[in-house]
């Protein structure tokens, strides 16, 4: 029997956004859950909180072998598969748990994690992680049985409240740059290009360094108003990324949702929502190709900002409310600025992609601008990660696809993967609201 090729399989992300608003009471404002972590301050208000559980399902499935099995019959030969299996033993998965920023805070540090192999859940120690410079939040699972698997599922449940925002940009513009920035945002300067999932060229940071002194005629960056700075830097990258095709393309694989109700169904299929992955590349070849998807226009502006001394990031959230499965991963960009005389930093929400098809520019800087800072949908649009793929030595598949993995043995060459994301609203409440017709 003689192994004729691998059968490159596309990995997946399946993400689904199911919205259980029957029986869902209004938000209480006096909730404890209701406000904002962030100290008061005059220059962004939150409206209108929600308050979501966020349910995240990971499958990870192994490849196929294809062979080919010749026959004494002259000229004719059958293909048969065979199932790739891996070793469980020191397996390492991680998955990003948001906190806190712009528009949404989480209620508690609570994250429910479990791992199953097969049919059958395992034992696993799980851990909060954080990566080195930003300090932003992972779930660590680990594993350490002594088998080798064909399959893993994992489920991961966090819990974020989402906001409107409204953003006073008369007042804020007259805060002046911090001498230094405290250490959440500080970690948000480096690095300058997010990997996404692909390597980093060396010269990365120099291409947006070129980029950036070439807008801002070589001067200073520090020497202009930092919100005037972030704004002008705003309308550039607009104008100079031709935004062409989808965010993200659709799985080749037909899913039937019923299988997820099993308990012991370890292989579900879900029908419809059904993507490939996300379309993204680093920041400097998007700089220099001046061409990308939605995606790739916020890692450019996260990028550039960096470069200028600004604390960026950018932040991947499921907006329920888009028709468009393809346009339902929505990549904001937070910046950070800071209020002396209340020692206080706080993080601005960007709604870029908006702002494009709004025909913002750099020229109109100067103009009040909705969708920065001010948003009046933010509470639909459920964060999920800072990153599209872990900034550590952890491995995804094909397309990037927010988890990451890593173990001592030997990975399978190919692995079909699924990320489904369940946001479910639930209510700001003490108490539970009674139903029509409930006694």
């Amino acid at each position: 029997m003689k192994i004729i090729h691998f059968t490159f399989l596309h990995s997946i992300i399946i993400a689904s956004i199911m919205l259980c608003a029957s029986g869902v009471s209004a938000q209480v404002a006096s909730h404890p859950e209701a406000t904002s972590p962030v100290p008061e301050n005059p220059y962004l208000k939150h409206t209108d909180p929600w308050r979501w559980d966020v349910r995240t399902q990971i499958f990870l499935r192994a490849g196929f072998r294809y062979y080919s099995n010749s026959r004494a019959t002259k000229n004719s030969s059958t293909e048969q598969t065979e199932s790739i299996w891996w070793a469980m033993k020191d397996l390492e998965v991680i998955f990003p748990a948001v906190r806190q920023g712009g528009f949404y805070w989480s209620p508690n540090t609570d994250v429910e994690a479990s791992l199953r192999a097969g049919d059958f859940k395992r034992e696993q120690t799980q851990q909060r992680m954080f990566t080195k410079d930003s300090k932003a939040e992972y779930t660590l699972w680990r594993s350490d049985v002594e088998e080798n698997v064909h399959q893993i599922h994992l489920i991961h449940i966090s819990h974020i409240v989402t906001a409107d925002t409204i953003f006073d940009h008369k007042k804020a513009q007259h805060l002046p740059w911090p001498k230094s920035w405290d250490k959440v945002a500080t970690g948000f300067l480096s690095p300058v290009v997010d990997s996404v999932g692909a390597e980093v060229d060396a010269d990365a940071a120099d291409t947006i360094k070129t980029l950036l002194d070439f807008w801002v005629e070589k001067k200073d960056p520090k020497g202009i108003p930092q919100l005037d700075l972030v704004k002008f830097l705003t309308g550039k990258v607009i104008e100079h990324v031709q935004v062409r095709g989808p965010g993200a393309e659709f799985s080749k694989q037909s899913i039937n949702r019923n299988s997820l109700q099993s308990q012991t169904s370890s292989t579900p299929f879900i029908t419809g929502t059904a993507w490939g992955g996300f379309v993204v590349r680093p920041a400097n070849v998007v700089a220099r190709d001046g061409k990308g998807t939605k995606h790739d226009l916020a890692t450019l502006l996260t990028a550039v900002l960096r470069s200028a001394g600004v604390p960026a990031r950018t932040v991947l959230c499921v907006n329920r409310t888009d028709q468009d499965i393809l346009e339902r991963m929505v990549s904001m960009v937070e910046f950070a600025m800071y209020d002396p005389d209340r020692d206080i930093t706080f993080w601005v929400p960007i709604d870029i992609d908006r702002l494009r098809l709004n025909g913002k520019r750099a020229s109109q800087y100067k103009q009040w601008w909705n969708y920065f800072g001010t948003h009046d949908q933010l509470n639909d649009y459920v964060p999920i990660a800072y990153y599209f793929h872990p900034p550590a030595s952890y491995r995804a598949y094909d397309l990037p696809a927010l988890y990451g993995m890593r173990s001592s043995s030997r990975l399978p060459e190919y692995v079909i993967q699924s990320l489904l994301i369940d946001p479910q609203m639930s209510p700001i409440t003490t108490t539970k609201k009674r139903l029509p017709n409930q006694p």
